[in-house]
């Protein structure tokens, strides 16, 4: 009996194939899913991918412009931001598929982005920062060479001049400094991504800031000059690199150098798995790339491939998304072992996100909550509404209600039966954008929508005893053109069954 329960479980491992569990792998369904977006350089339609799967999870509507770099992504939006050719910010929205330019600002390179915001330089030297909303300017005293965006909206600069470097902290959108310092002259700068710490190098020296206030927590003297560092996603750990064919790690808490990592040459790039289990080094005696465990702090394998801005990225699968030739392939880390291959996608450039954005949604989600502006319309009174009629006008509930209309009797409801050669009732769908409180706005807003052809109108109704107006287009004949009219529209919509 043992024996067969042995035999069965292997059979089953081996049926398995690539869908086994190893040490690395992320259950599916729990926590965020591991997005992979390839967006063509040179223009074109943006293709969306779940990590480790080839299979096409997203095509944009609308084509995406030459594009220089993919700077982020931003989970509440759903939107990926992205620099074109021509320094212009432009977002991918995920959900719509649409791709719209951000304002009219254009930024050199080097542009950061946080969250939804991009921050960056224009040609006259000035602190951009470009939202979808809006786009905020600021002219420096005297000038930043380095900006570092952080998590709470706050923007760190960095001005390197004849004395040394000022290292200042300002809020967006206001203009006024909440905090500066002064050090040696600054050549690199990064962030912890918890956005606790700020570590600048100044030449053999590295400095890590409170970013709060910027005040010095940790000062540490590598006694030679450094070339690359990074952090690991929790910052705790700090790993350093200079002409040494090492990675010197200095420890956060204990506040000292505790380990080095040996190379086969001198790190002159590093890149760190978001989860925390790998570091990918490039080094300048070889053009592999270096797989370190930051388990073990050694070096566990070395994998072909090209060094880019975009890739390699690690994925929460424990592979490695890397360029070969022309070709993007995802291999194991630890093995080097191809198990996925994108054709021709080393011209196109990668970007990693985690969203939960493309899992199925119940029905019972997806039923629209009401505000004045702009909401898509339901059949049931939403409680914001509610409650807005309520400040502006009374409560409504204290309110005298004539009394219902009795119900009709059984026998005057009874459906009429459908004669023979009778043709069936058609079925009406409806569009609906808004529902709001002003006659004069909701017309203003219905002119402005016109889908083939076809422009909105406005219905008078009353809820509550209360005057509302709906913008709605209409009627379709079926809910799937009903809801191709609403997502032309590129407005907020809701479809229902029936007139309005």
């Amino acid at each position: 009996m043992r024996l067969s329960l042995v035999l069965l479980l292997g059979l089953a491992v081996a049926a398995c194939g690539e869908t086994r569990l190893v040490a690395t792998s992320v259950p599916s369904g729990v926590g965020p899913d591991a997005i992979i977006l390839r967006v063509p350089r040179e223009g074109g339609l943006a293709y969306a991918y779940r990590a480790g799967r080839d299979s096409v999870l997203f095509e944009s509507r609308d084509k995406v412009p030459a594009t220089s770099a993919l700077l982020g992504f931003d989970d509440f939006l759903g939107v990926v931001l992205g620099r074109d050719a021509a320094g212009h910010v432009f977002s991918i929205d995920l959900r719509l598929g649409t791709v719209e330019t951000l304002g009219s600002a254009v930024l050199g390179s080097g542009a950061r982005a946080e969250g939804a915001a991009v921050f960056g330089f224009d040609a006259n030297g000035r602190v951009l920062r470009v939202t979808p909303v809006a786009t905020w300017s600021w002219e420096a005293t005297g000038g930043a060479d380095m900006l570092v965006p952080q998590p709470d909206g706050a923007l760190i600069t960095v001005r390197n001049g004849n004395d040394g470097a000022t290292v200042s902290r300002i809020i967006p959108p206001e203009t006024r400094l909440t905090d500066s310092t002064t050090l040696d002259r600054v050549e690199q700068v990064l962030r912890t991504p918890a956005g606790d710490r700020t570590w600048l190098v100044t030449h053999q020296t590295i400095t890590a800031l409170r970013s709060r206030d910027l005040t010095t927590a940790l000062t540490v003297d590598m006694g030679r000059a450094v070339s690359v560092i990074e952090t690991t996603p929790s910052g705790d750990r700090l790993f350093v690199g200079t002409s040494e064919a090492s990675l010197r790690v200095i420890d956060r808490f204990a506040e000292r150098e505790t380990g080095r990592i040996a190379l086969p040459g001198a790190p002159i790039g590093l890149r760190v798995d978001p989860d925390g289990r790998y570091l990918l080094v490039r080094t300048a005696a070889s053009d592999s790339i270096h797989v370190v465990s930051l388990g073990t702090l050694r070096v566990i394998a070395a994998l072909a491939g090209g060094w880019r801005e975009d890739l390699p990225l690690v994925t929460p699968d424990g592979r490695v998304l890397l360029a070969r030739g022309a070709d993007v392939v995802h291999v194991d880390a630890e093995t080097g072992r191809e198990r996925l291959r994108y054709l021709r996608g080393a011209a196109d450039l990668w970007l990693q996100a985690r969203w939960n954005g493309f899992r199925p949604r119940a029905a019972g989600l997806d039923k629209p909550v009401e505000f004045e502006e702009y909401a898509a319309d339901s059949a049931a009174a939403d409680s914001a509404l509610a409650a807005m009629m309520a400040a502006r006008y009374g409560d409504a509930s204290q309110r005298v209600m004539p009394p219902p209309a009795p119900a009709p009797a059984p026998e005057d409801r009874a459906p009429t039966p459908a004669q023979p050669g009778e043709r069936p009732v058609r079925e009406i769908w409806t569009v609906s954008f808004a529902t709001l409180l002003a006659e004069d706005r909701a017309k203003e807003m219905a002119e402005r929508i016109t889908i083939d052809g076809r422009t909105a109108r406005v219905i008078a109704g009353s809820r509550d005893g209360i005057a509302i107006w709906r913008v709605v287009l209409g009627p379709y004949d079926t809910r799937d053109a009903a809801e191709r009219a609403g997502m032309a529209s590129r407005l907020p919509y809701w479809v229902f069954e029936g007139a309005p």
